[in-house]
């Protein structure tokens, strides 16, 4: 029996804030870690840029908010984003708050 094929389609509003979440996301383990991880893409339309979070992950767990990244709407380009070094003392004072909830997410994260 043939299996029918659904051709998914996606207009470029629906891809631009998964593309430049990855292009950060990439960008973030190149140069900063696995400890970071793009939050949700958000336009500013009247300059022509995405504006994104910088998050501190860990597994089961989105600790917090250590930074942010400015790509362009047009070209996809970073523009700029929070220090690496910057980063990881957010991440640091982050880790020493939520001490607690980040054990128990690793805790979890072994069990499953």
């Amino acid at each position: 029996m043939a299996q029918a094929k659904t051709a998914l389609t996606f207009d470029d509003a629906t891809l631009a804030p998964v593309r430049v979440r990855a292009r950060i996301n990439r960008f973030l383990f190149s140069q900063a870690g696995s400890y970071f991880s793009a939050g949700e893409p958000i336009l500013d339309a009247s300059k022509a840029e995405w504006v994104i979070p910088i998050l501190m992950v860990t597994p089961g767990l989105i600790v917090g908010e250590a930074g942010q990244a400015v790509v362009s709407q047009p070209t996809q380009e970073l523009i700029s984003h929070t220090p690496i070094e910057q980063l990881h003392t957010t991440a640091a004072e982050l880790r020493r708050l939520h001490h607690a909830e980040i054990e128990a997410a690793f805790l979890r994260a072994r069990k499953a």
